[in-house]
C-alpha cells in the first residue's frame, strides 16, 4: 500500500481548498445578483412614487388655479359694489357722471380695478407653473429612476454564478497542474503495482 506524500497530502487540500472556493464563487455571485435586484426594485419603488407626487403635484396646481379664480371673482365683485355705491353716492349728491373730476374718478377706479385683477392673475399663473414645475421636476426623476431600476435589473441578469465558479474551478485546475499533480500520478501508478 503506497502512502501520501506531503505533496500529496498539500494537493488533497488545494482540492478541498477549490472546492470550498467553489461554493463561496456561487454565494457571492447569489448574493451580488440579488443585491442589485434589491436595488432595482427599490429604484421601482422610488419612481412609482414620484409618479404619484407628480399627479398630487398637479392636483395642486389645479387647486391653486381654482382659489386664485374665487379670489378673482370675489375681488371683481367687491370693485363692482364699490363703484355701484360710488355712483349711487354722487347722484344722490345730484353730481353730474362722466364729466370733470367724476369722469377722472370712475376712470381711476376701473384702472385700479383692472390692475388689480392682473395683479392677481398673475399671481395665480406663477402659483400654478411653480407647482407644475415641481410636478414635472417629480416626474422626470420618476423616470430616470425608472432607467436606474432597469440598468440594475440587467446588471443582476448578467451575473452568473457559474462563470465565477468557471473561474474559480480553472484557477484551482492550473494549479493541480502547475504543480504537476502533488505527485498523484506516481501514487496511483505505485497504488495499482
Amino acid at each position: 500500500m503506497a502512502s501520501l506524500t506531503w505533496n500529496q497530502a498539500g494537493g488533497i487540500f488545494s482540492i478541498g481548498g477549490t472546492i470550498s472556493n467553489l461554493i463561496g464563487a456561487n454565494a457571492a455571485a447569489n448574493t451580488q445578483k440579488y443585491q442589485l435586484e434589491s436595488q432595482g426594485l427599490n429604484y421601482e419603488h422610488q419612481q412609482d412614487m414620484a409618479k404619484i407626487n407628480a399627479r398630487m403635484l398637479e392636483m395642486q396646481a389645479q387647486q391653486i388655479a381654482r382659489a386664485y379664480d374665487r379670489q378673482i371673482m370675489t375681488k371683481t365683485m367687491q370693485a363692482g359694489l364699490s363703484t355701484s355705491k360710488m355712483r349711487a353716492s354722487f347722484a344722490a349728491r345730484g353730481i353730474q357722471m362722466g364729466v370733470g373730476s367724476t369722469a377722472n374718478v370712475f376712470a381711476s377706479d376701473a384702472i385700479m380695478k383692472e390692475i388689480d385683477k392682473l395683479t392677481m392673475n398673475a399671481n395665480k399663473v406663477r402659483a400654478v407653473n411653480q407647482m407644475r414645475t415641481r410636478g414635472v421636476q417629480a416626474d422626470i426623476r420618476g423616470d430616470m429612476l425608472g432607467v436606474s431600476a432597469n440598468n440594475m435589473f440587467a446588471s443582476a441578469s448578467a451575473v452568473s454564478p457559474m462563470l465565477n465558479m468557471t473561474s474559480t474551478l480553472l484557477t484551482g485546475v492550473t494549479d493541480f497542474a502547475a504543480n504537476k499533480g502533488y505527485g498523484f500520478g506516481e501514487w496511483f501508478k505505485k497504488k495499482e503495482g
